[in-house]
């Protein structure tokens, strides 16, 4: 299954880390590096949240962090946000969780957008 296609997925609210939850988030990081790769960014580090994560891409000794919000958070108008509302910033070393400003993009322009931070 494509990222794109778990838009219309609900996710259990657990204690712990479902199987389907797992699945997505591999299935994200798979594409997540896929994109980088057309802009020669390398995927430096997964942070792993229980409904949510991070990854830090790094090229050239410069960073970007990127954040997939909780999945499971619901709004009824649009409850897609975590695919639509991909939250990206600069970092001045791989640990500087303050970054600079907060950006945000769509899930499918992660690479796109962290080339143009990265140059």
């Amino acid at each position: 299954m494509r990222v794109k296609e778990w838009q219309s997925h609900t996710f259990d609210s657990r204690s712990y880390r479902t199987p389907d939850y797992e699945e997505f988030e591999a299935q994200c990081v798979k594409e997540i590096k896929a994109q980088c790769k057309k802009h020669n960014i390398n995927l430096h580090k997964v942070n792993k949240g229980h409904f949510q994560f991070s990854v830090v891409l790094e090229r050239n000794g410069k960073f970007v962090y990127v954040s997939i919000s909780d999945v499971r958070t619901y709004n009824p108008f649009d409850w897609t946000n975590w695919y639509k509302d991909v939250l990206i910033r600069t970092m001045e070393h791989d640990k500087d969780w303050g970054g600079g400003c907060n950006n945000f993009c769509n899930f499918e322009k992660i690479g796109e957008t962290a080339d143009k931070m990265l140059s």
